[in-house]
């Protein structure tokens, strides 16, 4: 199915600006630039780069309009094309016959010549070595010979940040016709060669006649033999695109069971709960005066509204959203936006004489009560972040086995104690349960991501292990006889019995406070390489607090520029 001639129409006034010149000059990119103020410059890896500045960004959206720029380009030349099923979730994969190849290169031109569309070498890094833009000229003659060229522009925010690079581009695999081996004359080929030539060794040729053979390893199969070549359409983002049957099957890894978030949230700067808090904690034990019953713990940066700022971008797949809350909701929240809500502390604490608490490890034994929580789901803090788009796939198996964040950091050894960081001594306590229950050693921390939780392994926490969850959940403050039953004991027992294992978490951790927190931000708003990424405000001094807000929240305005759907209007 060709584009729709709506959305083509649409991309053509977006993009087009006039025939391409005859010669290229040294100055053509500052016409360029001059000729469309929606375009800018940003300096990225030692190089300049032209990018297009948008008003908005969903997840997806990136990616989306490359593959629209690419498929209108298809339809302009009358070529046909299939999706592809890809290996990263980072962009779109699109077949076009080696055959048609020159002719897609030469709508491209067409269409782009006076854009901001680059072209560039297929690789994971957010700036490609081998890179052309189109408006400079005439591609270089080893990118256009390539098996693989990924086209797509640079998404640029209002402030001139970089909001998508090129690995968010469109991949134009070029795909060859089966058939007895010819010799491979396309510079290129040597995918295909190899291909076509293991199956001549491994399978009768008949199998060849009318396939389509891809240039390199895709998420499904990269031959196609004719009997697999079924119609079918892929839609993405309301167009559906031609596809062949076998490539729309879910796979038997792929997650299809329904995946809700939750959040433990509260406001400090609250002065009521400020009050209540310090009304609770005087005359309390040294270990409620501790570090961890600090105001920093409580201090809001607003992190919870980029952090809905980075699921509305980059997990669109999530069902429901739930907001645990000490009855508190954020002035900015829309309570009424579809598939999010707040949800108090008395809703799913099992004993309300076990309130108020301030502690997120007390807090952390009842969530699983929320009434209506899917069986899988993900646990949040909210100084947690998305970096860029991720999948249920992420987190889980497509059987429902989760995949953990084990951390690197140990516990260490020894009895839990009062000056230690709250997180050993809790984990500390689930090393002593699990040992007595598994004759096991635990070792590892977690990191600071999403955490993937089963409600059932944390229903049977809570009843095999009830006077500890019973003991936490009444602990007020983070006391060094608490349990962490979320971001450990979960984790944990779900390894031992058999419906976890590690997981690969591509994350950064910053501590704002650290004299290295400005270099750490700014990386990671140049390259945006981190799934996930935590910003950590635990102890930090008073006289700093204002500074390192102001810190926080400019970065997080640079990386999650656009409301959410879950904001109230202005």
């Amino acid at each position: 199915m060709a584009t729709p001639r709506p959305l083509l129409s649409r991309l053509r006034r977006e993009t087009r600006r006039g025939p391409a010149p005859e010669v290229v000059t040294v100055d053509r990119r500052g016409e360029l630039l001059a000729g469309d103020p929606a375009l800018g410059e940003v300096t990225a890896d030692g190089r300049t780069w032209v990018g297009r500045r948008v008003s908005g960004l969903e997840d997806g959206r990136a990616a989306e309009r490359n593959l629209g720029l690419v498929t209108a380009a298809l339809e302009h030349a009358g070529v046909e094309y299939f999706m592809v099923p890809g290996r990263s979730v980072q962009r779109y994969v699109v077949g076009v016959r080696l055959t048609d190849r020159k002719a897609l290169l030469g709508a491209l031109r067409e269409l782009y010549a006076g854009t901001a569309l680059y072209a560039a070498e297929p690789v994971s890094d957010i700036w490609p070595a081998t890179a052309a833009l189109y408006a400079e000229g005439a591609l270089p003659v080893e990118l256009k010979r390539r098996p693989v060229i990924r086209f797509g522009e640079i998404l640029l925010g209002p402030a001139g940040q970089v909001l998508a690079g090129l690995v968010r581009g469109c991949d134009v695999e070029f795909w060859r016709d089966g058939g007895p081996l010819v010799e491979q004359r396309e510079e290129g080929d040597a995918r295909a060669a190899e291909i076509l030539g293991g199956l001549r060794f491994q399978a009768p040729p008949a199998l060849l006649d009318g396939a389509l053979v891809g240039p390199r390893p895709n998420a499904v199969s990269d031959v196609v033999p004719a009997e697999a070549r079924t119609p079918a359409t892929r839609t993405i983002g309301g167009t559906a695109h031609p596809t062949f049957a076998d490539f729309t099957v879910p796979g038997i890894d792929e997650v299809t069971f329904p995946l809700d978030a939750v959040y433990t949230w509260v406001d400090g700067d609250d002065p009521v709960l400020a009050a209540k808090r310090e009304a609770h904690r005087t005359g309390r034990a040294p270990d409620a005066r501790s570090r961890e019953a600090g105001a920093s713990r409580y201090t809001s940066h607003d992190e919870l509204k980029y952090s809905l700022r980075s699921l509305d971008m980059y997990a669109p797949f999530l069902r429901n959203i739930y907001i645990v809350t000490d009855g508190q909701t954020p002035s900015w929240l829309d309570i009424t936006a579809p598939g999010i809500r707040v949800v108090d502390h008395k809703e799913i604490f099992r004993d309300p004489d076990a309130l108020p608490v301030f502690n997120s490890h007390a807090i952390g034994t009842q969530l699983h009560h929320i009434d209506g929580l899917a069986e899988h789901y993900l646990y949040f803090n909210d100084d947690v972040f998305l970096g860029r788009p991720v999948t249920p796939g992420h987190f889980f198996h497509g059987n429902g086995i989760a995949k953990v964040p084990f951390s690197p950091s140990q516990l260490g050894l020894g009895a839990p104690h009062a000056d230690e960081a709250a997180p050993n001594s809790a984990g500390k306590n689930v090393r002593r349960l699990l040992r007595e229950d598994h004759g096991r050693m635990t070792v590892n921390k977690f990191a600071h991501t999403p955490h993937p939780q089963i409600r059932a392994v944390m229903r049977e926490i809570e009843e095999r292990y009830a006077a500890d969850v019973d003991r936490t959940s009444r602990s007020r403050f983070r006391a060094p006889t608490d349990i962490a039953m979320g971001a450990s004991f979960h984790h944990h027992q779900a390894f031992l019995t058999g419906r976890a294992v590690p997981g690969t978490y591509k994350t950064r951790y910053v501590d704002v406070a650290r004299g290295d927190a400005d270099e750490r931000l700014a990386e990671l708003l140049t390259n945006r390489r981190f799934d996930f990424f935590c910003l950590n405000d635990v102890n930090s001094p008073a006289e700093q607090q204002e500074e390192i807000h102001r810190k926080i929240h400019a970065f997080l305005e640079g990386y999650f520029p656009f409301p959410s759907r879950f904001e109230r209007d202005a």
